[in-house]
């Protein structure tokens, strides 16, 4: 199945997945995890994009990132791939393809789809049987997510879907453990899985104004 066009306008929020090259590991000592997590975080400053949510695994990583008017997502995974390459490289003494040649970002609505999308990416190493509790991973934001101080990682308050789970940030983080406690349905998994080909997951009516963002920018490109 080809791959849709990649959709791109400022707001919108994606869930980044980026594998290694086929499909080898990627991180293979503590310091690793450290050095590609700095790297997200200097082209954070950089772009000004948010970050909701995170989870680096052996040969794989999931970003959900909003992105604002400083860089396309493609523009920020091409800043973020380079500088973990070269790193790689020098660390490691290789050479050649690091990463996979096309990375997948579909498109989140911010609402419950965004919520099912988090609870996806933090499980993902309880799924993979790594370790029997979320909060037991280091290289994921579910601890960042639930805990009291904000992080300058991880934007809690800019993440609309996240706002929704309540009235205080107290409210909030113990309604976000209490929904990470429960698996992501099969249904839902599918859909997720299948969001990266598809290039979208989220509501009818998002959708429907993503549709109308496109035209609007298509007109306005021809009307230039």
């Amino acid at each position: 199945m080809g791959r849709c066009k990649r959709i791109t306008y400022p707001g919108l929020t994606y869930h980044v997945i980026n594998r290694g090259n086929n499909r080898q590991a990627i991180f293979l000592e503590e310091d690793d995890y450290k050095k590609y997590l700095a790297i997200v975080y200097r082209f954070k400053r950089k772009y000004g994009f948010k970050l909701f949510a995170y989870c680096f695994m052996t040969n794989h990583v999931h970003l959900l990132i909003q992105v604002g008017e400083k860089g396309t997502i493609s523009r920020i995974m091409q800043s973020i791939t380079v500088a973990h390459t070269r790193h790689y490289h020098y660390k490691y003494r290789t050479s050649g393809h690091v990463w996979q040649g096309r990375f997948n970002s579909p498109v989140v609505s911010d609402d419950e789809y965004m919520l099912e999308v988090m609870r996806y990416i933090e499980q993902n190493p309880v799924r993979a049987k790594m370790v029997r509790e979320i909060e037991d991973y280091t290289w994921s934001s579910y601890r960042l997510n639930i805990r009291a101080e904000e992080s300058k990682l991880i934007d809690r308050r800019e993440n609309k879907a996240y706002q929704t789970l309540g009235e205080t940030d107290d409210d909030r983080r113990r309604q976000y453990v209490f929904m990470l406690r429960e698996e992501v349905k099969d249904k839902a998994l599918e859909e997720i899985r299948e969001s990266s080909q598809k290039g979208i997951y989220a509501s009818e009516k998002f959708k429907s104004q993503i549709d109308k963002m496109i035209v609007k920018k298509v007109i306005r490109r021809n009307t230039c």
